[in-house]
């Protein structure tokens, strides 16, 4: 798809589409058998001619196995919400629209608020393993779509618009607001051939004057959808306070200026909300894409195997029998990345000595050219969480979210219990029990031997029933829960 096209509108078919220019010029919603074959990348496979020259020059063919995309099902889902996602969002920004003409010309946040303006975006996030392929999808799909697309006349009409469909931006990797805006900026100068970056990255200009740019760059160009990817570099910003500004800003984004956006990031990623659900759920929006690793009878690992065998160079036919199967699950745990390279690194070493490729040359190869990797492999071996937790990025997405819950919970229990008990003392202080006197304030002293009902509750294995049974549970619908 091209980078810049002129405006071409076709009707949907659905009333709260049609009538909207910036909908009406996306390309036709397809059918997932046409998605299919958009997003899938098979390059060329080995030929007689390749495969008759020197084994040095065949090593320079081996890297085209990291060009293949196979489409999965998690694919074409996440194409039908991202789908669903743009032409949302455009829905509230007909650029006919009283309210979104105001919002539109909003010169500051006050003006924003008060356009009048009601935002239709949404969010799509995306966790997952490092290696699974979440950056690939996301580049397959977003090339389905023209990013810009220019307008200049609509029904008859003069209509000059310039229109971002998607705008992609890694977090910095010193996770910094400035950086951030820097990414932006950049990523639209790529975009259109502007200069936005030399206009507003100045020394002397502040984070929060950067971020009201970008958020005035977002609807003057009508971005259909902001992708941030690699969030999870957001962790290593030391000031939390930057952090949740960020967050914020992005959720601004979403709600005031009508941007939908995508987050995207390792499984480390859970870490931004852990302390406040309220931004995870709110994060999530439309819907949780999870990128975790492959089961050894999964379907769609076994196609992946045999799609990556068949680009063999090495001269003589890779025979998958079950012995081989596991041996390459068991030295790559179902982690997409990793199967590239064992793969890659072991027909490089069978063309440089001029062997076959077995079971026990991919041992050899993972042995001693893949080191680096034997400790975060081991750990996804053993299946124990904690040694998956010292590789936070390599922790499956769903353990994480449930261990976030239960920190989430202990939290709320231990608030329904606190709340209990101050309005147990205040309800048993009378002369008679020597309450002290008003005014006078006593010292508490600890009992280490004495543990709380909402400490009994807090480390519960399950939280809810013990809860229940304290009769703390009553007290749910008067205690903000997160």
């Amino acid at each position: 798809m091209a980078r810049s096209v002129a405006a071409v509108y076709t009707l949907t078919g659905l009333s709260h589409y049609d009538g909207n220019p910036l909908i009406e010029a996306l390309p036709p919603i397809h059918d997932d058998e046409v998605i299919g074959e958009l997003l899938c990348c098979f390059p060329a496979f080995p030929s007689p001619d390749e495969l008759a020259l020197k084994p040095k020059l065949r090593a320079h063919c081996v890297n085209r196995i990291n060009e293949i995309v196979v489409p999965m099902d998690l694919h074409l889902q996440f194409e039908a919400s991202f789908s669903q996602l743009i032409r949302g969002g455009y829905t509230a920004r007909n650029p006919f629209h009283r309210d979104a003409v105001a919002m539109l010309h909003a010169t500051d946040d006050t003006q924003l608020r008060h356009s009048g303006f009601k935002s239709s975006a949404s969010t799509l996030a995306i966790f997952g393993l490092s290696g699974m392929g979440k950056t690939t999808m996301l580049n397959s799909i977003v090339k389905t779509y023209p990013q810009v697309i220019l307008h200049q006349r609509y029904t008859g009409k003069n209509f000059k618009r310039t229109q971002v469909v998607w705008l992609k931006i890694d977090c910095p990797h010193d996770g910094s607001p400035r950086g951030l805006c820097a990414s932006f900026f950049a990523a639209l100068d790529i975009a259109l051939g502007a200069d936005y970056t030399e206009k507003y990255m100045k020394p002397r200009a502040s984070v929060s004057m950067l971020m009201q740019h970008v958020s005035q760059l977002c609807r003057s160009y009508n971005i259909g959808v902001l992708i941030i990817d690699e969030l999870q570099n957001l962790n290593l910003l030391a000031d939390a306070d930057a952090k949740q500004r960020i967050l914020n800003f992005f959720l601004t984004l979403s709600n005031d200026a009508g941007i939908p956006l995508i987050y995207s990031g390792t499984n480390s990623t859970f870490k931004l909300f852990s302390r406040v659900v309220r931004n995870a759920r709110r994060a999530l929006g439309i819907g949780d894409y999870y990128f975790d690793c492959f089961q050894i009878d999964d379907d769609e690992w076994s196609a992946l195997v045999q799609t990556f065998l068949a680009y063999n160079w090495t001269g003589e036919a890779i025979e998958l029998t079950p012995e081989l199967y596991i041996k390459l699950y068991d030295l790559t745990q179902g982690n997409t990345d990793f199967l590239v390279k064992l793969m890659m690194l072991a027909q490089w070493y069978a063309l440089s000595n001029e062997k076959k490729i077995t079971p026990e040359l991919y041992q050899k190869v993972y042995d001693h050219q893949m080191i680096i990797l034997h400790r975060p492999i081991e750990a996804l071996r053993s299946k124990d969480p904690l040694q998956i937790a010292d590789f936070e990025d390599m922790m499956p997405a769903r353990e994480q979210v449930a261990q976030m819950m239960t920190v989430a919970r202990a939290r709320h229990a231990r608030r329904v219990g606190v709340a209990l008990l101050q309005l147990q003392s205040l309800s048993n202080q009378s002369p008679d029990t020597g309450a002290a006197p008003a005014g006078r304030r006593l010292a508490a002293v600890a009992d280490p031997s004495f543990v709380s009902d909402a400490q009994k509750v807090a480390e519960s294995g399950d939280w809810e029933a013990t809860a229940k049974e304290k009769g703390f549970t009553s007290f749910e619908d008067d205690i903000e829960l997160w």
